[in-house]
């Protein structure tokens, strides 16, 4: 495995944003654009689903959900038959489709498991796997860091900043705790109280990106008491 490893360039997911899809428009971005990272002072962006874009923030902030999605079944799965596995690998990039397998060992056998990069990564994350990629897809793919971080950062925070909009909307009301009562008791509801309602009723809406932010802000007011 250490021989194999030894022609791999190591890497990290080293941003992500939103990627607004321009027969969607603007508004909504339909997918995310992952940022794979290694030595060099070079990325290579890969553009993966809305879903699979979600669940990767999520996994990124160690953000549990009440119910597990998919990729989290998978681990327990893995874990619950005690399956391990050893490393995410990018190894081909053909007709602009990024190719991947995870390496998995199991019953002491060892097996490469064909898989798309994006659910590689979410299980990578979720597991703490080191991710690779082969060099060859690194000169395809890799762009200079300043010029791509800074030009898909542009389109995405455009997104974002709408639906950031949207968002802010609807936390504002939790922003004021003297305005909301318990209806059956009548006494107020406090704003962590309401930060938590709003905080389901966002994971029931698989809007998980503001759900970190709405999770990090229940963390900051329990940790304060």
């Amino acid at each position: 495995m250490k021989d194999e490893d030894s022609h791999l360039i190591r890497v990290y997911i080293f941003n992500m944003y939103p990627y607004p899809d321009a027969e969607q428009g603007l508004g909504i971005p339909q997918k995310f654009l992952a940022l794979l990272k290694g030595t060099e002072n070079s990325v290579v962006p890969i553009t993966i689903g809305h879903f699979e874009g979600q669940a990767l923030a999520m996994a990124l902030r160690k953000i549990a959900l009440p119910r597990p999605l998919p990729h989290d079944l998978l681990c327990n799965l893995l874990k619950r038959i005690d399956a391990v596995v050893h490393k995410l690998v990018v190894h081909t990039l053909k007709e602009d489709v990024f190719h991947a397998y995870l390496l998995v060992q199991a019953e002491g056998q060892s097996f490469y498991l064909d898989c798309r990069p994006s659910d590689g990564m979410i299980l990578a994350t979720l597991l703490d796997v080191p991710l690779f990629m082969t060099p060859e897809v690194m000169e395809a793919a890799g762009q200079p860091l300043e010029h791509s971080d800074q030009r898909e950062a542009d389109k995405g925070e455009q997104a974002a900043a709408l639906a950031e909009d949207k968002a802010a909307e609807r936390e504002g009301a939790a922003k004021k705790s003297e305005a909301f009562v318990d209806p059956q008791t009548g006494e107020p509801i406090s704003q962590l109280e309401q930060l938590k309602a709003h905080l389901d009723w966002l994971i029931a809406q698989e809007a998980y990106e503001q759900a970190a932010k709405v999770r990090d802000r229940i963390s900051k007011l329990e940790s304060e008491g």
